[in-house]
Formats: C-alpha cells, structure tokens, sequence
C-alpha cells in the first residue's frame, strides 16, 4: 500500500489497520520522497523550484544523506513517515519520484522518475497485489509500473467523477486495475460500464469515513482559543487543466471574499499539483507584504487527525478538495466548492457549488452560514469500509489477463 501524500494516509489508515491484522495478509507500505535522494542531476536538470538558492544547498544536503545510507535522516518527509511509524506501521520502502515546481512539466516528469524507481522497489517488495488509492498523477506512475510487472493492481476509489485531469487518470487506472472498490453504487455501475468484470468491482464505501467516525470530537486541539472559537476553514488546490493566472485568481477572488465575509479562518495549503508552485509563491508574497487577511490563519500542513478536527468543527469549509465533499457530508459541515475541481462529482446535500468570483461566493458562504450544520450523511458509507477491503483482498483472486466486459 502506496502512502504517497497526506491525503493517502488519513484515508486509507482503516485499511492499513484492517491489513495488517487480517490473519491471511501482510501488509508493506512504501513512502514518496523527492528525486534528488535518487540523482541530483535530475533534481536540477527537471526540477522547477521556485528559489534556487534555497534549493541547492537542500539538494547537496539530500544527495549527501542518501550517498552514504543515512535514510533514517531523510527530514523532508518526517510529517508522513513520523505519522505512519506512531501509529505502529513500519515503512517498508522510500521511492524518490517528486520534483520541486509544481507545473505540468514537472508533474509529469515525476511519473516518469517514479516509474524507474517504483520498478526496481516492486521487484524488490515482491508484492502478491499493489493498493492503487484513487486519482493522483503518481498513482498513475504505480499502475503502469505494476502493470509491465504483471502485478495485480487493486484500485480504491473507481468509478468517482471529478472536473480536472484527476478523472482521466482515474478512469485510466481503472482499465489498468484488476480488483476495483467504489466508494458508492453509481460509481460501481460506472466502472462495469467501463467494460470490467462485475465479479472484480465492489462497493464497499469511502475508507475516509472509517477514521472520521472514530475521532473523539470532544478532544480539544486547541485550534478554538486560537481561532476565537468560530471560524471557516479553507483548503484550495490548484487545477491543473487551468493556466496559472487563472489559478492565482481562484486565490485572489477567495481572499476577497474572506476579507468581505470577516470570520476567523484556517488556511491549510494545497497538494502538489501543477500550479502549486506559483500560488505557494504568490500567496507567500502576499503575507509578506501584509495583503493577506489578517483574520486568516496559514497552516502548511495538519496532521489527519488534527485536519478532520478542524473540519469537524468548522462553521463552513471553503475550496475544492475532496475531503470537503465525503468527510464533510459524514460531519453534516457546510461547505462551498469553488471552480471546477470537483465538477459533476456524486456529493450530499450539504454542498454550494460556485464559480470563483467574490460576489457568486460571498453569496454562497453567508448562505451557508445561515443555514448551519445539516444532516449527517452516509452516502460514502458507515465506517467500516477498511474491514471490508481486507475480507476482500484475502479472499479475491484475480486474473492477470485482463478482458474487456460488453454490456449486453
């Protein structure tokens, strides 16, 4: 099981804890680090970062550290590998892939350093099956690696719709994957109709439900005081089928319409996603030059927990991630989704899709406020969707050769 980005493990820990105590399987997990660790003359040949002088002092730093086996010291990950190994999982391989930038040029030049790296680490795993999680652009590098390797590929999240390149990828992986979970039955229906094998395809829900409905909420983080107690909590990523301008406005028109709605807010920054690197500079210029609001409080990153806390006790949640459209239904929290990010996705009725303009959205969070908390929803399931996937997986045995299904 991949655990490549934040998101990755907050949603999937159910299914790593289900795994690792199902008596018929073992589980392997493997973290995403940069490039560098593996060459540095890729790191500065593809790599984009948005200060060289920063970069290459941090590079040598990294290269050195790899050069000589010290992989205990490779710092740049120790918010996701810290969070695995205290919570008792051990991390079982590195794979340098990642490349500073957040571009396109550099997105996909990561899928093809993944792809060399992932193939010499899953001839040495050995794996019986490799976990696809969802839509990202370097789970798209595991499951054509695993693929030429004939791997049995399972893949979480099938059948979802979304309104970026994200969807292609995940429809991609889906031809690719040989056992498939959906989080819902539409999207079941979906990837039969996309000509798999109904006996492979199983809904068994979303298994971000599972960690969400295990949190204590009555535990106090902190974030209330600091907060003063009501605030919205903000978390924007970039599309990467828009132009960078058109990102760095989808940012522009959401300050604006924080500064005009005047509530305490939480910013938690984005994926590393083309057009990360250009609103990660332009919002940095901003705070530095006392333009962003001052009731707005930047988190770079909030352990899953510490996230699902904050989302859990948000008055509104603003942005385009897709943590707003599952965990958010199962909290009944109010959320705005700006742009196009999560176009044409399956949501509950807790959800206010805008365009990002100031005034189209700052008519739809005061909505939102007014209206308050709505019904829990379960339409991504009931939180037991982890034990349902290792039951799976320790039963299910695919074939390698796979074969296009006609509807009759």
């Amino acid at each position: 099981v991949p655990i490549f980005n934040r998101a990755h493990y907050g949603r999937l820990r159910s299914v790593l804890n289900a795994i690792k105590k199902h008596p018929q399987l073992e589980l392997q997990t493997m973290v995403a680090i940069p490039a560098v660790y593996n060459s540095l003359w890729s790191a500065i040949k593809h790599g984009r970062p948005n200060s060289w002088d920063v970069a290459l002092p941090w590079y040598l730093k990294a290269r050195l550290i790899s050069f000589f086996g010290l992989e205990s010291k490779i710092v740049t990950n120790d918010f996701l590998i810290n969070h695995l190994t205290d919570d008792g999982f051990k991390v079982n391989s590195l794979v340098p892939m990642f490349l500073d930038g957040g571009v396109s040029e550099t997105m996909v030049k990561s899928v093809g350093l993944g792809i060399i790296s992932l193939a010499d680490e899953l001839k040495r795993l050995n794996p019986d099956i490799v976990f696809v999680n969802a839509d990202r652009f370097e789970m798209m590098a595991l499951a054509i690696t695993a693929s030429y390797l004939n791997i049995p590929i399972v893949h979480n999240e099938a059948g979802d719709v979304s309104g970026t390149i994200d969807e292609s990828i995940r429809h991609a992986i889906t031809k690719l994957a040989h056992i498939h979970f959906t989080s819902t039955e539409t999207s079941r229906r979906r990837v039969i109709q996309m000509g798999e094998n109904s006996k492979f395809v199983f809904n068994v829900g979303a298994p971000a439900i599972d960690s969400v409905k295990s949190l204590d909420l009555g535990k106090s983080l902190g974030w209330e005081s600091k907060l003063g107690g009501r605030f919205i909590l903000v978390l924007l990523h970039p599309v990467a089928t828009m132009s960078q301008a058109d990102n760095i406005s989808m940012v522009e028109k959401l300050m604006e319409t924080l500064n005009r709605v005047n509530i305490n807010t939480i910013w938690i920054g984005s994926n590393v996603d083309a057009g990360s690197g250009v609103i990660s500079k332009t919002m940095k210029e901003w705070r530095q030059r006392g333009i962003f609001p001052k009731n707005v409080v930047f988190e770079k990153n909030l352990n899953p927990d510490d996230f699902y806390h904050v989302l859990a006790k948000s008055v509104c949640a603003v942005g385009n991630s897709s943590s707003f459209i599952r965990e958010a239904a199962y909290f009944g929290v109010p959320v705005v989704l700006v742009g196009s990010r999560q176009l044409g996705r399956e949501r509950a009725g807790n959800t206010l899709e805008v365009p990002a303009e100031t005034e189209a959205l700052v008519r739809a969070v005061n909505m939102q406020l007014q209206v308050g908390r709505y019904p829990r929803s379960y339409l991504f399931g009931e939180g037991n969707t982890g034990d349902k996937i290792a039951a799976i997986l320790a039963e299910v045995k695919p074939v390698i050769q796979k074969n296009f299904v006609d509807l009759l």
